[in-house]
C-alpha cells in the first residue's frame, strides 16, 4: 500500500467515527443550508441573475461548503493532533515520505469537502429542483477542495495554537464567503473591490462553477487554482519535512 493511501485511510477512519455522530454532519452543513433557504426563499424571486437566482445561489453555497469543510476540518485535525492530542506524531515518525503524508491528508480533506458540498447540493435539488451541476462545476469543486485542503495542512503545521485558525476564519475565510460571488455577482461590487476579489480562490471557483462551456477563461481559472493548490501542497510537505518539536 502506498504511503499516501495509508494516511488517507487513517484520516477516513477518523472521519467515519465522527460522521457516526449526528452533530458532525449537522454542524458541517447547517450554516450553508440556512443561507440557502434564507436567501433562496427571501430573495429568489426578487434578484435578476442570468439562469435564475436560486441556481446561482446554489453553486455559491456548494462552493463555500466545500471551502469550509476542506479547510477548517483539515487545519483543525492537523493542528489539534499535533499540539493537543499528539496523535500526529505517530504519522510524522512513520517511514512514509513527507509529501505522501501531506498528500494523504489533503486527499482526505478533498473527500470531506466534496461529500459535504454534495450533501448541500442534494438539499438544494430536493427543495428547489435546481439543475444538475456541469462537468466544469465538478472540476471547480475538486480543485477548490484541493486548494483549501492543502491550505489547511500548511496552516495546521505552521500555527502554534489551534485557536489561531479563528484568526484566519475572521480575516480571510469570512470575507471571501460574502465578497467572492457566493450570494451575488461580483460585478455588483465597486470596480476596485472587483479587482481584488477576482483573484481570490473562492471567486475563481465560483466563476468556474457557473461557466456554461469550457473556454480559455475556464482553462485559465483551472490552471491558477491547480497551481496554487500544488504550491500549498509542496509548502506543506516542506513544512512537515523540517518539522521539529
Amino acid at each position: 500500500m502506498s504511503g499516501y493511501w495509508a494516511v488517507y485511510c487513517r484520516e477516513m477512519l477518523l472521519m467515519q467515527k465522527k460522521i457516526g455522530k449526528l452533530g458532525y454532519v449537522f454542524s458541517a452543513v447547517m450554516f450553508p443550508v440556512i443561507y440557502l433557504f434564507a436567501f433562496g426563499l427571501g430573495l429568489g424571486s426578487r434578484v435578476e441573475v442570468s439562469g435564475g437566482y436560486v441556481p446561482f445561489l446554489t453553486t455559491g453555497i456548494v462552493s463555500l461548503t466545500v471551502m469550509l469543510n476542506s479547510f477548517q476540518q483539515t487545519a483543525l485535525s492537523v493542528s489539534a493532533g499535533r499540539l493537543y492530542f499528539h496523535t500526529f506524531q505517530t504519522v510524522f515518525l512513520s517511514p512514509v515520505p513527507a509529501l505522501q503524508i501531506v498528500g494523504g491528508i489533503v486527499l482526505a480533506g478533498i473527500t470531506r469537502g466534496v461529500l459535504m458540498g454534495g450533501l448541500v447540493y442534494v438539499v438544494a435539488w430536493l427543495a428547489f429542483a435546481v439543475p444538475a451541476l456541469s462537468g466544469i462545476a465538478v472540476i471547480a469543486i475538486l480543485l477548490s477542495a484541493f486548494f483549501f485542503a492543502a491550505l489547511g495542512v500548511a496552516l495546521g503545521l505552521a500555527i502554534a495554537d489551534p485557536d489561531d485558525i479563528s484568526l484566519v476564519n475572521n480575516f480571510i475565510i469570512t470575507p471571501m464567503i460574502f465578497f467572492c460571488g457566493s450570494f451575488f455577482p461580483v460585478q455588483n461590487l465597486p470596480p476596485a473591490l472587483q479587482t481584488i476579489v477576482s483573484v481570490l480562490p473562492l471567486s475563481l471557483a465560483n466563476k468556474l462553477m457557473r461557466l456554461p462551456a469550457w473556454d480559455s477563461q475556464a482553462a485559465g481559472s483551472t490552471a491558477i487554482l491547480g497551481l496554487m493548490g500544488l504550491g500549498l501542497l509542496l509548502w506543506g510537505a516542506r513544512g512537515l519535512k523540517n518539522y521539529s518539536e
